[in-house]
């Protein structure tokens, strides 16, 4: 869909929304920072929404690769929770608190394409976690696998409220470790507990 060079682009992109917010980066910044002229960031992009949905659309594709790949090599259903911490650690901790509101009040469209990645793909994500979990043994059976994976995703987004966990006092890391080991701890069997104790030892 993106050229190599795009690819590259767009992924400097994220990494500089994520560090200093969507709304405080104008266009000219942009420019400069991918060592391009604006008429040449404009020949790829309309506008800045345009840029903010093609930048989601290579981290969407991105994501859904990784889980893919992630998901393959796990022993476990307790693993695949694992990399996915791991995975993420290091992207929540750079992540600039504002984000999520900037795309919410500032970037509807690229809001929605969140939204509907949550719903679909990251729901059938941790339904087919669940549903694992549950064909191994590890997690318990006597749960509602649909409204406990919504209600993980529900509540991971509000990790994200600056309210609740404000920036300078809660670190993301700690929150999302803390996040996935309460769920966990929530829904594993005996022999889960033991998987998850070794994990954690």
């Amino acid at each position: 869909m993106f050229s190599e060079q795009q690819e590259k682009w767009l992924k400097r992109v994220e990494d500089l929304f994520l560090r200093y917010g969507i709304k405080s980066l104008t266009m000219d910044d942009v420019a400069r920072e991918l060592g391009i002229s604006k008429k040449t960031l404009y020949l790829f992009v309309d506008n800045k929404d345009d840029l903010v949905n093609k930048m989601l659309e290579r981290h969407i594709g991105e994501e859904k690769a990784l889980c893919g790949q992630m998901f393959a090599e796990a022993a476990n259903a307790i693993e695949e929770m694992f990399f996915v911490m791991e995975a993420n650690a290091q992207q929540f901790q750079q992540m600039k608190a504002n984000i999520v509101y900037d795309l919410q009040k500032y970037h509807r469209e690229a809001w929605e394409k969140v939204q509907d990645f949550q719903r679909g793909f990251l729901y059938g994500v941790v339904r087919a976690n669940l549903e694992r979990g549950v064909r191994e043994g590890i997690y318990r059976s006597n749960f509602d696998i649909d409204i406990v994976a919504k209600l993980h995703i529900a509540t991971t987004f509000q990790l994200f409220d600056e309210d609740l966990f404000p920036q300078l006092t809660y670190s993301k890391e700690t929150l999302f470790r803390e996040h996935l080991l309460h769920y966990l701890h929530g829904i594993v069997s005996e022999k889960g507990m033991q998987l998850l104790k070794a994990k954690l030892s």
